[in-house]
């Protein structure tokens, strides 16, 4: 078999099955339109969170920061912060006592096994 001959059976299977390349490959650039599936939908939905996210981060990384407690905070979280501080209570000289008693008795307690 020539080369001729070979030629001459490619194109004819060719013209018999798929038509030209250029039908061909507009056949394979054609994309059929599909519901989205619930997993395709979470998907989406994952990937647009993440970038909201991303640009959150980015955004909050470049506002100034305070130190309240050790932790880098934003201001308006600092405020929040301060604003939920409870005042502690005077300490009370008979309650001292009386929690120093209680101590002392627990060492002079023996326990028997």
């Amino acid at each position: 078999m020539s080369f001729d001959d070979h030629l001459n059976n490619f194109i004819k299977q060719r013209d018999q099955f798929g038509g030209t390349a250029q039908q061909r490959q507009q056949k394979r650039n054609s994309y059929v339109v599909v519901d989205a599936t619930d997993q395709s939908k979470a998907r989406e939905s994952m990937a647009r969170e993440q970038e909201l996210a991303a640009k959150r981060a980015e955004f909050e990384t470049k506002q100034h920061h305070e130190r309240v407690s050790g932790r880098c905070v934003l201001p308006d979280e600092a405020q929040t912060l301060e604003n939920k501080k409870l005042q502690a209570r005077p300490a009370d000289p008979s309650r001292i006592a009386y929690i120093q008693q209680l101590k002392k008795d627990l060492k002079l307690k023996k326990y028997s096994n």
